[in-house]
Order: C-alpha cells, then sequence, then structure tokens
C-alpha cells in the first residue's frame, strides 16, 4: 500500500516539474516577438515578462495589446489609413 502512494506521489511530482518545465520553455519563446511588440507599440517590454505567469500571462499581453490605447499611435495611424480612400 505505502510502496503505491510513495509510486503516485512521486508519479506526480515528476508530472509537475515537466508541466512546470514545458511552461517555462514556451513563455521563453514569447517573450522575445513579444518584447519587441510591446516596444513598437510604445509600450514597456517587461510587460512581455506576464507571460512567465502560468494561464493568466498571456492573456494579459494580449488584452493589453488589444485594448489598450498604444502610446507610439501605430494602431491608430494604421486605422486611418485603412478608412481613408
Amino acid at each position: 500500500m505505502w510502496t503505491l502512494i510513495a509510486w503516485l506521489v512521486g508519479l506526480g511530482t515528476f508530472f509537475l516539474i515537466a508541466m512546470l518545465a514545458v511552461h517555462v520553455l514556451f513563455a521563453l519563446l514569447l517573450i522575445v516577438p513579444t518584447w519587441r511588440i510591446c516596444e513598437r507599440a510604445g509600450y514597456s517590454g517587461l510587460l512581455s515578462l506576464f507571460h512567465l505567469l502560468p494561464v493568466l500571462g498571456s492573456f494579459i499581453v494580449m488584452a493589453v495589446l488589444a485594448f489598450g490605447d498604444w502610446p507610439n499611435g501605430e494602431g491608430k495611424a494604421a486605422a486611418a489609413a485603412a478608412v481613408r480612400p
């Protein structure tokens, strides 16, 4: 009985560490391009570090970029150019 419990705890720990490693690798892949996008939009590149937060981090970054007013105004200029004939 105790052997089974110890085996399950060990397997759970391995699974948790594996998921954490996959999350960190995926976040590191997203940080560099997001950093560049944030800087071009006029935000601090540090905003891209929200990707390190599990689950919610990427949604925070996407929400800020999608719904926030860009300090550099690139989004406004592109929208105005699309409206003008």
